[in-house]
């Protein structure tokens, strides 16, 4: 039922003593609430909620009550309500049940087909690739605040209180406390919807833009990074299904090329690596699992603006940067322990040369190579 009396019930919650927050600045409270929640259409639950904090977290109110979820009855209770048997879970919090962490399993209760797109994708698992990381065990802290944050961990909660490090954790590998993995809100926000915000490269930046993962900075440093930089304001990137090929000018970027549909009929992803056909950061690259299909779907979206030819050359030539890395790096890898920061340099050298050459960086293949080449 929607709420159309919300000053009514706020008032009479309060003359009843039901046990809800109440602000020492009543009118002030009062003239928020109604503020915010005027450009909302809410159920009660969620009205519930917003009787304490509209006035507590306004920023967050006000970035919520802006979007299509505030408009559809979508809110704090619809989102934030918790099974009793999740660890996440707070009990009794003025008659609900509610959880802090909005996990992929929440969202996917409407976003179905986005969740299994998901669920299956590089980013979902990006916390198995850390998880037997030494620096986990030597310090969770440190862990937590540095490979964690990107790719997630593994969060363990009592009643919805954290009991070591690993909560709060927004990486988007994160292993929830409902047996989901991931977390939506690394690239979409927490409250907001904005399609151009998820859409962005900006977005992508925040964790890969190292020496393990330098695949935006070789981006913007290629032609593909030059033409974004030139046209890509002229786009729309909040229109609803996004396809390239309509656009009136060349945009490409991390979304047009891994998440986009490349025409109509076929499909957008939420799993960044669908189109991968190598696995490039590692040691030793290797082929991606049905890495045919998966190349023969990333050719489509580069004919959006390439001709064939030009799309099976380059990937002639990167199947031999690939290959020829590969041979130099066996040279110089040692697998003994004592060499294990040797070879953390020979990996980001090798990831940066392949990267570059994937994303067609001159800078970052040819300094990588140099670098290796020199290596003892």
């Amino acid at each position: 039922m929607q709420n159309k009396i919300i000053t009514t019930l706020f008032s009479f919650l309060l003359s009843v003593g039901t046990g809800f927050c109440a602000d020492s600045a009543g009118s002030n409270h009062i003239s928020v609430f109604e503020k915010y929640v005027s450009k909302a259409v809410t159920t009660d639950e969620t009205a519930r909620c917003l009787n304490c904090h509209a006035s507590r977290q306004i920023k967050l109110i006000e970035s919520w009550e802006k979007t299509k979820h505030a408009a559809n009855q979508v809110g704090c209770f619809e989102c934030h309500a918790a099974e009793p048997n999740d660890p996440a879970a707070v009990p009794g919090h003025f008659g609900f049940c509610v959880k802090l962490p909005v996990t992929p399993k929440t969202c996917g209760s409407c976003h179905t087909e986005q969740y299994a797109s998901f669920a299956s994708s590089s980013h979902a698992l990006a916390f198995d690739r850390i998880k037997n990381n030494p620096i986990r065990q030597a310090s969770p802290i440190v862990f937590e605040t540095t490979c964690a944050s990107c790719h997630g961990n593994e969060t363990t909660l009592k009643r919805g209180k954290a009991v070591d490090e690993s909560w709060p954790n927004h990486g988007i590998g994160r292993i929830n406390t409902d047996g989901s993995r991931g977390n939506c809100a690394a690239c979409h926000g927490f409250h907001e919807d904005s399609l151009e915000r998820v859409r962005s490269s900006d977005t992508c930046v925040a964790c890969h833009s190292n020496s393990f993962s330098p695949a935006v900075q070789a981006w913007k440093n290629s032609k593909h990074g030059a033409s974004w930089q030139a046209y890509a304001k002229s786009a729309d990137m909040n229109v609803k299904g996004f396809v390239s090929l309509n656009e009136p000018v060349m945009r490409p970027d991390c979304f047009v090329c891994h998440f986009a549909a490349a025409k109509e009929g076929h499909k957008s992803t939420h799993n960044p690596s669908e189109r991968l056909s190598w696995e490039l950061a590692a040691l030793k690259a290797t082929h991606t699992d049905n890495w045919g299909d998966k190349r023969l779907m990333m050719q489509e979206t580069c004919r959006n603006c390439h001709a064939s030819t030009q799309t099976e050359q380059f990937y002639r030539r990167l199947d031999a940067l690939v290959v020829e890395t590969n041979k130099i790096v066996e040279k110089l890898a040692d697998n003994s322990n004592e060499n294990a920061y040797k070879n953390n340099k020979i990996k980001s050298l090798a990831i940066k040369s392949r990267v570059g050459a994937a994303m067609m960086s001159p800078a970052h293949r040819v300094e990588a190579i140099e670098e290796l080449l020199e290596q003892k």
